[in-house]
């Protein structure tokens, strides 16, 4: 078995050394000294079993470090480079995906009546080339897709220059169809948009009302958010007896955006880009409040 291996070691041997030419000359000298080793050895190994087996290792750990070991390495690196090279040709850049819209319903299952005061016969406050009626409803709609995208079933008293009552009916009639339909669709929060207005055409800000003798804590909510993405006067929360929020059977508030009446702020008021952060602010009150 032994002699079997140890031709076939010297075999393998030569016939790398007629494959690989030329050598380097370490190499070369690496196998003269094998083949010395191999002639002078033969004998004694068939003598003693042991010293055969010692002997042996000591070969192959010889051809396989002072020989194979460089000659494959150079094929091996060869051929990891090779592999590597078609790899990184191979690799495709993954398809980038558009990123999907997010809705995380923060106000899934809540109905919400928006109220845009005002409208129809009613104009509601007039200056500066701005009516009340017309900011009201343009909030109103960007705060109504606001709180649909967030989950929300909202409940528009009006989404159109119109009353909410039968043109003509009594001013009790008109603001009592707007309650009617908080009632009815079992809402879960009143908002009520107006914009507002002074003698004095200094005075400028937002202000957010709520019921007498009931909790303030929607109104803050909603005037701090307000303030914060406006940056509009901050002139608080207070308690009021208006119809819609002394009527209301659910949490309710009334937020007076800006005054029309202020040269300044009816400018705003008449801004796209304004409205929509009136909106903002108003639906970011409406988050915290649920939360």
């Amino acid at each position: 078995m032994y002699k079997n291996k140890l031709l076939s070691t010297i075999l393998l041997c030569l016939m790398l050394l007629s494959l690989i030419t030329p050598m380097t000359v370490a190499n070369a000298a690496s196998l003269d000294n094998v083949l010395s080793t191999l002639a002078t050895s033969n004998s004694s190994m068939q003598d003693n079993t042991g010293a055969n087996t010692g002997f042996l290792e000591k070969l192959f750990s010889l051809v396989s470090d002072k020989i194979l070991g460089p000659i494959l390495n150079v094929f091996n690196n060869k051929t990891a480079t090779t592999s590597s090279l078609a790899s990184v040709g191979s690799l495709t850049p993954p398809a980038t995906k558009p990123t999907p819209l997010q809705n995380n319903g923060e106000l899934k299952g809540k109905v919400i009546v928006v109220d845009p005061g005002h409208g129809g016969s009613n104009p509601g406050a007039v200056a500066n080339d701005t009516r009340e009626a017309d900011n009201n409803l343009a909030v109103s709609l960007k705060l109504r897709d606001k709180l649909v995208q967030a989950g929300a079933k909202v409940i528009m008293t009006r989404d159109t220059d119109r009353t909410v009552a039968p043109e003509g009916s009594s001013l009790s009639a008109e603001l009592e169809a707007r309650v009617h339909l908080a009632e009815t669709n079992h809402a879960d929060m009143f908002i009520s948009i107006h914009s507002n207005e002074n003698p004095d055409t200094n005075v400028a800000g937002a202000m957010t009302f709520y019921p007498n003798g009931k909790s303030s804590a929607l109104a803050s909510d909603v005037e701090n958010a307000l303030i914060t993405e406006t940056s509009a006067v901050n002139k608080g929360t207070s308690d009021a007896t208006f119809y819609v929020l002394r009527n209301s059977p659910v949490p309710s508030t009334l937020v007076e955006m800006g005054f029309v009446s202020n040269a300044k702020e009816a400018t705003l008021l008449n801004s796209d880009a304004y409205r929509t952060k009136i909106a903002q602010g108003i639906f970011n009150g409406i988050i915290k409040y649920f939360n």
